[in-house]
């Protein structure tokens, strides 16, 4: 397994759902923070809200960066 030492903190305690284009991030009314599967909504194979971090998934697909 790669070191993660490098990676951003995000990506340590989120994992690939960090900067995957399908997550979408949920802030209740109390202020905590949820990472919804945005594949998990219409595809039954994809937890809706994934165990953190997650470290393989089979529909991860990295988000476009527009720098």
């Amino acid at each position: 397994m790669p070191s993660t030492e490098n990676l951003k903190p995000e990506r340590r305690s989120i994992g690939l759902c960090s900067d995957c284009r399908y997550m979408k991030q949920i802030v209740s009314e109390r202020g905590r923070i949820f990472y919804m599967c945005g594949r998990g909504l219409k595809e039954p194979e994809f937890p809706k809200y994934p165990r953190l971090p997650v470290l393989m998934c089979a529909g991860y697909e990295p988000a476009e960066s527009f720098s």
